[in-house]
């Protein structure tokens, strides 16, 4: 949860809403100041993924690791700027999806909990932000640990492959499009597809939706304008494989436990405890994403305060999506500035998984695909002068 005063809190349904229409409140990543706090935030989220990614064997309850992850966000956040009136905590809550789930997988306790087994895939998916400057990360782990074979390895391995080929075109001048054939190609080596509708933003304070999108896959239905990346700018990079067709179904809607305000809409309710309800949103949640886990208090008058919410498209709910029973998906996400010089600068992100875990039978074969992976995206280091004696 953010730690904000009333009047803050008023800025910054202004400053989103600000953003919303393009009237910047903040420069770009080339403040740095504003890089600092996009960095203080992605050093939090690595380090709280490391820990959970190292938990899923220990702690088998999936409700258990998420408030964990939660709440290790809003402990670290807390110790910094004591002295100012900043928004700081949560950026996306914790979620962790196993297997045929697609995301967004946040159980309360209320609810009937799911416990994961050896053997079990499970994405861990969370951000964290800084005076609205938001990082956010996703990696896949095979609980029980042991080597991945058949079509879970075939799924971890395209997805790795597409973020390790993704960081390398982080360039200025490279075209959102060209990203996504390229996770295009990527998914028919190891035959795997791309999820369909999954888009990685540009960010900006107070927002993690910018409206430049890179889509994971095209289809007629689905479309993003052409772009290129530009110096200074920041991205959420999000790609998701699946060993089956990529197409996912919403299941039950009374498990979605994730909601996000849309500021920019505005509503008399009828209801008063959905009123209280969206009150207490506006003054607790006005920028990010947010889990039903902070109204356990009195989850009734919750349930009753979304579901008017939404109706008037006050709220959007991030739904539980599913694959086919017996298939795999798997994910990895990194936000990572896009430089002039010097490579990108990733904030966070799994540096680096251990391949000789992942038995595909599968080989890249795509000669741009194997020239992309053989460069070097982190720049040459500075060597140190010597100090004159």
């Amino acid at each position: 949860m953010s730690v904000l005063k009333n009047s803050t809190k008023k800025m910054l349904l202004v400053d989103s809403l600000r953003y919303k229409t393009k009237k910047n409140i903040a420069s770009d990543c080339s403040d740095p100041v504003c890089l600092n706090k996009y960095i203080l935030a992605g050093n939090i989220a690595q380090e709280v993924i490391e820990v959970l990614t190292e938990q899923v064997d220990n702690i088998r309850s999936v409700g258990q690791l998420c408030a964990k992850g939660d709440m290790m966000i809003i402990e670290r956040t807390k110790k910094l700027f004591k002295k100012g009136n900043i928004s700081r905590g949560v950026g996306f809550p914790t979620c962790i999806s196993k297997n045929e789930i697609a995301g967004h997988f946040c159980p309360l306790k209320v609810q009937e909990d799911i416990i994961i087994k050896d053997g079990d895939i499970v994405k861990i998916d969370l951000g964290v932000q800084i005076d609205g400057f938001c990082a956010l990360v996703a990696t896949t782990v095979q609980v029980g640990g042991g080597i991945l074979t058949g079509r879970k390895a075939d799924c971890v391995a395209s997805a790795w492959t597409a973020v390790e080929c993704a960081i390398r075109m982080m360039k200025p001048g490279i075209s959102n499009l060209a990203i996504t054939n390229m996770l295009k190609e990527v998914g028919r080596i190891y035959d795997c597809q791309c999820l369909e509708n999954v888009l990685s933003h540009e960010l900006r304070q107070f927002v993690i939706d910018g409206e430049n999108a890179i889509l994971s896959k095209q289809t007629p239905e689905r479309q993003v304008e052409k772009f290129l990346l530009q110096p200074n700018k920041i991205y959420a990079i999000d790609v998701v494989m699946s060993s089956g067709t990529g197409k996912v179904t919403r299941k039950d809607i009374h498990s979605v436990t994730v909601f996000k305000r849309i500021v920019e809409n505005q509503y008399q309710l009828k209801n008063k405890s959905s009123r209280e309800f969206l009150r207490r949103v506006n003054d607790d949640f006005p920028c990010f994403p947010f889990s039903l886990r902070n109204f356990q208090d009195n989850m009734t008058r919750a349930r009753m305060g979304i579901k008017e919410c939404i109706n008037h498209k006050l709220l959007v709910d991030y739904p539980i999506l599913h694959e086919k029973e017996g298939e795999y998906i798997a994910q990895f996400k990194f936000t990572v500035v896009i430089r002039s010089r010097g490579g990108p600068l990733r904030i966070c992100g799994i540096k680096n998984i251990n391949i000789s875990l992942i038995n595909t039978k599968k080989k890249i074969q795509n000669r741009e695909i194997i020239n992309l992976l053989s460069q070097n995206w982190k720049g040459k280091k500075k060597r140190k002068r010597k100090k004159m004696t």
